[in-house]
């Protein structure tokens, strides 16, 4: 017969979690909070101590179950840290984790969490721990379990002798393995374990008692939001404490130690449905947390220009940005009725394909391609990137029919100028590389109106990936522009008029350009409906630049502009010496090197020295 297992994960938000007839996600501190996550247990439920939950931590969940739950075998887990049942060792950080970025369900199989797997293993034992870790060989190089408590900087030293005082008073029979366990270098962390009915039970009578005696002897009314979780912290210590008298009791038990698995991002993830019932007009962006403050003032001139005739479902594809830059950017949204802003967390979706971006350009530019799946209710979806300035409407650019394309774009007049004569490397690239029919169809991809229908019924969403796994010159652009060839429809250039960046885009490429682009881009210049400053200087990086002061009076309305400022006169030294030298690097520290040498050169490096010839010889190089 099955035995009844149940492994408790401990909660105390909505969270994505494991969730089985095993695995059993619990809420914390209920006692303290009206709200209740959906599909969990609850620690204030029957006999329980959920109001000590502030001290208590994850032991409430423990409590609980001792008292309300029916078991052959109590587990204990966290929403962020797992037992890997896998036979695999896997690569562990400094301090014994194995880290995953994400929860998903990849991990199941990877890690082993399917019920079968974990019965299968744990029937095998009496007690399962993660590993035990040698302090002396974590950061910080612990001499011992008293010192690794002493030098904690939140928490009270003198309490964990106070807790061996108090097993010498009430349970001397634990008083020589509780100080050779605090004097030694051996332990294990995070309540972690899955234990026999019988041991737990033993365990938690144990425990609870010392915890409760430790409560009553230390005043912590003064203690440290930390600090009061003290009674948390000190378990992990008596753990280790009953687990060497266990072993010594019964030398016979059947133990294992497993790998912990430590997940950093456990926020719920769904694909988006429309944030709106009608007239919906989507528009998706992608940016790191870095670039927020650039897509601030994106987001201020796509506002400035909404109609109320439609309703503006705004997604931002990110994998980093803070909490706090998301309150931002909803405050900036709060007053529109018309207006929805989401956050989709898209690395998880590429994290199995090696994407790397070229230049200037992050990895986010890959998450265009992930727009067919994230939202799988639209056929049709606007997508802009972050660097530019809205100079119209973009639900005017929405309702361009693209029925039978897979794509709206404006072709690229610096990638024609360079294939025209501006640029031998891509010239040749094209024709011996990047196997476009016809590359003077090429298109710049900052903003594309996707007929996502069809780039459904093209190619799924890993042959999407696969083919930008390839290394190409100009990244996720080659390939839609090599994908989507012949279903291509041509937008308007004022819709992506790129800017002379460096002011030199345009009498330096675009001159190549045959007549007719450099036609159609000196009339989207004159009047740009979607300004977009692509290439590798921006208007943040020297005010100066072609169209600057567009994205600078956006700026200014966002709760960034400061820090823009901030960050260009932190960036002024590095301009500086690229317009006197277009390269910071090598070259540039052997020019500066010459200098010193015509003024000092007599002095540091004699004539006639073996060090001044080895100088000689370097700078030649």
């Amino acid at each position: 017969m099955a035995s009844n297992i149940k492994i408790l994960i401990s909660c105390h938000k909505d969270t994505a979690y494991l969730k089985s007839d095993i695995w059993q996600p619990i809420q914390l501190g209920c006692d303290s909070t009206e709200k209740r996550l959906p599909g969990m247990l609850y620690d204030n439920s029957g006999e329980n101590i959920s109001s000590k939950n502030p001290m208590y931590c994850e032991l409430t969940a423990q409590y609980w179950a001792w008292k309300n739950l029916e078991a052959d075998y109590y587990g204990f887990c966290h929403y962020r840290r797992y037992f890997s049942f896998s036979d695999q060792q896997y690569f562990e950080d400094a301090y014994g984790n194995i880290i995953e970025p994400y929860f998903d369900d990849d991990l199941i199989e990877k890690y082993d969490w399917a019920d079968e797997k974990v019965r299968n293993l744990v029937e095998k034992y009496d007690v399962i721990t993660t590993v035990r870790k040698d302090l002396r060989q974590m950061p910080g190089r612990f001499s011992s379990v008293m010192d690794h408590y002493q030098r904690a900087p939140l928490l009270h030293g003198e309490d964990l002798q106070t807790v061996l005082d108090i097993i010498d008073e009430k349970y001397p029979e634990y008083s020589k393995v509780a100080h050779e366990h605090c004097n030694g270098h051996t332990t294990s962390f995070c309540n972690m374990y899955i234990l026999k009915k019988e041991i737990f039970f033993d365990y938690c009578q144990w425990m609870f008692g010392v915890l409760e005696e430790f409560c009553k002897r230390v005043d912590m009314s003064h203690y440290t939001t930390e600090a009061l979780r003290t009674p948390g912290h000190l378990s992990e210590r008596l753990f280790g404490i009953y687990y060497l008298k266990l072993m010594e009791k019964n030398p016979e038990l059947r133990v294992k130690e497993l790998q912990c698995v430590f997940l950093e991002k456990t926020d719920k993830q769904s694909l988006l449905a429309p944030a709106f019932q009608e007239n919906s007009v989507p528009v998706v962006f992608a940016a790191n947390d870095r670039f927020v403050p650039m897509f601030a003032a994106c987001l201020r001139s796509v506002l400035d220009h909404i109609s109320d005739q439609y309703n503006y479902d705004l997604v931002l594809l990110q994998s980093d940005v803070s909490d706090e830059n998301k309150a931002e950017l909803l405050g900036m949204v709060a007053g529109y009725k018309n207006v929805s802003l989401r956050f989709f967390d898209a690395a998880r979706m590429v994290k199995n394909y090696k994407l790397k971006a070229n230049a200037h350009i992050s990895v986010e530019t890959f998450y265009r391609f992930l727009i067919q799946a994230a939202m799988p209710d639209y056929d049709k979806i606007l997508y802009l990137d972050c660097d530019l300035i809205a100079n119209a409407d973009v639900a005017e650019l929405y309702q361009t029919d693209v029925e039978g394309y897979m794509l709206a774009a404006a072709r690229d007049p610096d990638f024609l100028g360079q294939i025209n004569g501006a640029n031998l490397g891509t010239k040749l690239y094209c024709e011996q590389e990047f196997k476009m029919k016809d590359p003077y169809n090429y298109f710049q991809a900052g903003v594309l109106l996707f007929n996502e229908k069809e780039m459904r019924k093209a190619y799924s969403l890993d042959e999407w990936l696969m083919f930008a796994s390839h290394p190409y010159k100009y990244s996720d652009q080659d390939v839609l522009n090599l994908y989507c060839e012949g279903k291509v429809k041509y937008l308007d250039m004022a819709w992506n008029m790129i800017t002379d960046c460096d002011h030199t885009r345009v009498s330096q490429v675009i001159v190549h350009a045959p007549a007719s682009v450099q036609a159609e881009y000196r009339k989207a210049h004159a009047n740009p409906k979607l300004i977009h400053y692509a290439g590798f200087m921006k208007p943040w990086h020297r005010p100066t630049e072609d169209y600057a002061r567009k994205f600078w009076d956006a700026s200014r309305r966002t709760p960034y502009y400061e820090e823009l400022l901030f960050r260009m006169s932190d960036g002024i030294a590095y301009w500086a010496v690229y317009e006197n030298n277009k390269r910071f690097g090598v070259k540039r520290i052997k020019e500066l090197a010459k200098k010193v040498i015509k003024k000092v050169g007599n002095k540091l490096f004699p004539k006639g020295t073996a060090r001044r010839e080895k100088l000689k010889v370097w700078l030649k190089r």
